[in-house]
């Protein structure tokens, strides 16, 4: 709360922009909304039923991310029968159990979570699979910015070798279903989809 609170009021003060929390602790979404913050991005997926309660209450915006495991050990040879069954079955878990809360479902997006408890197939798997993991007409997220994965597919280490791909990445999963993008190059990114969008009228 020390690190993130005093830049959500400067960013609050200063503009005029959806903020979102990277949390999954409830004492510091509580803290993020009191300052600012209108987005409860979860990497557990709302497991918590005390962050379902706090979102219902205050009506934010919240991401559903899916993760094998928890963040120290996920990358620990991860494994799936069907991982894009497997969490497209977590969303619509996590979703049931939002409404039966009082959620609104406008309040709710959803994230795969690449790279989250994933190898370099699953990743693949799950970009190819997205049309698959709509749930309810509810918007997707993608971050997928300068991954490992990409760098093992280009063989490139370099963080600004990933730029571009990244772009590209932005561009096709768009058509592919995703409407919310997590990116580190935002003005290239925008272009892109603005580009895909006007094609696709």
């Amino acid at each position: 709360m020390a690190r993130v609170v005093p830049v959500i009021r400067a960013l609050r003060e200063r503009l005029d922009v959806a903020i979102s929390i990277d949390t999954s602790k409830v004492e510091v979404a509580r803290a993020a909304l009191n300052a600012g913050a209108t987005i409860i991005n979860d990497v557990t997926g709302l497991m918590d039923p005390a962050m379902i309660e706090l979102a219902q209450v205050s009506g934010a915006g919240v991401v559903i991310m899916h993760m094998q495991g928890e963040p120290r050990t996920m990358q620990r040879e991860p494994h799936y029968e069907d991982v894009v069954g497997e969490v497209r079955n977590f969303f619509r878990q996590r979703y049931a159990a939002c409404l039966a809360c009082g959620m609104n479902p406008r309040q709710i997006a959803f994230d795969p979570g690449i790279g989250f408890g994933k190898t370099l197939e699953h990743n693949l798997a799950l970009l190819r699979g997205l049309p698959e993991l709509g749930i309810s007409r509810r918007p997707l997220l993608l971050g997928v910015s300068r991954k490992s994965f990409i760098g093992r597919l280009l063989g490139e280490e370099r963080m600004g070798a990933r730029d571009w791909p990244t772009v590209a990445l932005t561009a096709f999963l768009r058509e592919q279903g995703a409407r919310i993008f997590r990116v580190h190059e935002v003005k290239q990114n925008l272009e892109a989809l603005r580009m895909v969008e006007a094609i696709a009228g």
